[in-house]
Parts: structure tokens; sequence; C-alpha cells
């Protein structure tokens, strides 16, 4: 009986080509054997084991066959489905290799404890892809995690707020309605609310009346090639805060963005800190044609504090241009040569006839250069102007004194 099954299993593994090993023979031989429900242990046979081992080894030599096929494969296929999220960012394969590293690194430094963010959005791997050292990667990603964190415990206060505004309101329709005239908060007032929208309206209202009728002032963004990307998103803060000064001003200018390459750092910084900078309602003209194409040479003047010639007195008629540069790394001046280069008239403002200056260079933020020209156009008074310069840039009466 046992040679007989024996036989049986021998030829079905032969036909379908399943692996089995010499246990599970032996044991299926026993179950076959056995009339019982009892599985009685049988040891396999010499038979057994040299007709499986023959046959594991025919299936090795298959898979060794079929291994270095899928062994190629295998990467690239991997690396295909990591990088499918940053598809447009994997423009070639050694791309495609660089964000494979970069996710493995955010794997490794997770599973032992670093502070990491769970997931790497597009617009983080596409700065970290800048980053060619392992350590400012990593550098990166904290400050990713940081970010994550602030996130999370912004959504856990609004989550609060809103369940105790869900309570209040609760209890305040079980309240019974009073019968005199009750203030605050939800109740009667006599105070007009003024909503978001209608201050929003009203900014629009004066950067549209200055888009028509008031004076151009030109932001030269030609400097890209001489800033680090640390310096280009430090200029892009810049000029989300001179928008916003111009913005609020009584009387703002026409904001005009020049020479604007749209794919460079300041431009794609920019864009983050400002959503809407394409909307039709941000009332910012940007091209990418020069100054020189769109006003005449005797209209412009340029701002630099390299310049030799003082800014003496206030001109409506001028066009202003202001160099979109942070100079922190800068000892050239490269905007002084360029307005040279392009026979530009070029003033500086007069610190040194209104202000006691202290240490460090004359460069202001754009921001404070356009506080300084908002209040010079409305008032025409340089004290009241270079009232906006920090107080650190200046000379202390205790500093007067221990000089003395």
């Amino acid at each position: 009986m046992n040679n007989i099954c024996r036989k049986f299993l021998l030829q079905n593994v032969c036909k379908t080509g399943v692996l089995f090993s010499s246990k599970q023979i032996s044991y299926s031989i026993a179950k076959v054997a056995t009339p019982s429900s009892k599985v009685t242990s049988v040891l396999p046979t010499t038979r057994s084991i040299h007709i499986s081992t023959s046959l594991r080894s025919n299936s090795a030599v298959d898979v060794q066959e079929s291994k270095p096929e899928s062994s190629e494969n295998q990467p690239l296929e991997e690396l295909d489905s990591k990088a499918a999220k940053y598809a447009e960012l994997a423009s070639d394969e050694e791309k495609k290799k660089k964000i494979l590293m970069i996710l493995m690194e955010h794997q490794v430094a997770m599973l032992s404890g670093n502070k990491v963010p769970q997931k790497i959005s597009v617009n983080d791997m596409r700065e970290l892809l800048t980053m060619f050292s392992f350590s400012s990667r990593i550098k990166y990603m904290n400050f990713m995690f940081e970010k994550e964190i602030r996130r999370a415990a912004d959504k856990r206060k609004k989550e609060i707020k809103q369940q105790e505004r869900e309570i209040w309101l609760k209890e305040k329709e079980n309240i019974k309605p009073s019968e005199h005239i009750q203030y605050g908060i939800g109740h009667n007032t006599m105070i007009l609310r003024v909503r978001k929208k209608s201050y929003l309206r009203h900014h629009n209202q004066r950067l549209a009346n200055s888009v028509l009728f008031g004076q151009k002032f030109i932001i030269d963004l030609d400097y890209d090639c001489f800033m680090r990307k640390q310096d280009c998103n430090n200029c892009s803060e810049q000029l989300l805060e001179l928008y916003s000064v111009n913005r609020r001003n009584q009387s703002p200018f026409d904001l005009m963005f020049c020479n604007v390459d749209h794919n460079g750092s300041t431009m794609y910084a920019f864009s983050r800190y400002m959503p809407n900078l394409y909307a039709p309602d941000n009332f910012i003209t940007m091209t990418d044609l020069s100054y020189l194409d769109l006003y005449p040479r005797e209209k412009l003047v340029y701002i630099t504090p390299f310049a030799k010639e003082p800014m003496k007195t206030y001109d409506p008629n001028a066009v202003y241009i202001i160099g979109g540069l942070v100079d922190k790394c800068i000892k050239e001046p490269v905007v002084l040569a360029k307005a040279k280069r392009e026979g530009i008239r070029a003033v500086h403002l007069p610190y040194d006839e209104y202000l006691m200056w202290g240490r460090g260079n004359k460069s202001l933020p754009l921001n404070q250069i356009m506080e300084i020209l908002l209040e010079m156009k409305n008032t025409r008074d340089w004290n009241k102007a270079f009232s906006h310069v920090p107080k650190r840039k200046l000379v202390r009466s205790l500093d007067l004194f221990s000089d003395f």
C-alpha cells in the first residue's frame, strides 16, 4: 500500500511541477496509509528524500536563472514607485536616484528617532534636491518637523475653539431672553462692525487708483545670479513686506516688477509667500522686459547707497528704481555698476545730512526704503521720512559720551 501511494504522489508531482519537501511527502503517505483519524509519524525514505532534493535543486537552478533579470528590474520598479509622487521633479535618472536616496535618508532618520516630518511634500522635495550635503538635508528636515508640529498645534487650538463655541451656542439657546437690552459679544451693540472683506476692498480700491493715476515705482529683479538661495528667500520676504507697506498707505505707488524670471529662486519663493501673486486683484505689474523698454531714460532714477549724488529733493514725476537684492555677501556695488552701464542717473538717500549713522553699511531692507519714500512723497520732510530708519543703525548718545 505504501509503495502504491508513493508512486501516485510522485506521478502527481512530476505532472504538476509543485515542489514538496520530504517531510510533506512522508506525512501525506502516512495519512493515506492509516485508515484511522490519528496520523502516525512515518520517517521519510531515502527515495523520497532523493526525489525532493533533486526537485529542489532543479527549482533552485530555475530561480538562479531568473534572479538576474528580477534583480535588475527590482531597483528600477522600486525607484519608479517611490518617485511617482515627485514625477514632475524626476526629469532624469540621476534626479530619480537622488529622490530615492532622500527618501531612504528620511526613513532611516525616522527609525533612528530623529526629528523629521511624517511626509515630504513636493515643494520640500524640491528644496532638498538643491542641497548637496547630508547634514544640510537633515537640518532642513528638522525645520520641516518644527513646522509640522506648529501646524498640528494650531489645528488643535482651532478644534478646541470650535468645541467651545458649540458649547457656548448650546448654552445660549437654553438661556431665556432678557427683558432689557443686552450688550456684549453676541448681543446688541451700537458700534458698526467692519468686516475683513471691507478692509480688503478699501485697500484694493487704493491700489486700483494708483495703477490708473499713481506714480510708478520699479523693483528690478535682475540679481538672482548674485545671491545665494537664502538671500533670494530673504529678498522675497522683503518684497512681501514692501507690498503690504505700499498697500496700507494713503497714496500708494504703482508697483512694477521688471526683468522678472518666473522660474528664478526669488519669484519661486515670493509665489510661495504670496499665493495670490498671479491673481488679478493683487495689482502688481510683472514683466520680463527691462524698464528701458517701458520708460524714457531721462525719467528713470536708480536709488543705491553706493551712488555719489545725494537725493536732495523728491521728484513726483520721476520713476524711481530699487534693486531687488539682498547684499549680505556682496561687497561689489553691482547695482551702481548696472546703472552706469545703462546710463541711468543714480542717487543715494541723504543719510549724512539728517542722521548720525553708526557702524555698518548704509543699505536698508526694501520695505524700509519703501516706507521712507512713501513718507517723503506724502510730507516732503526728510526728518519724518528718516524716522523709519531703525535705531540700531544710528549712533546713540551713550556711544557719543563714551567716545568723548
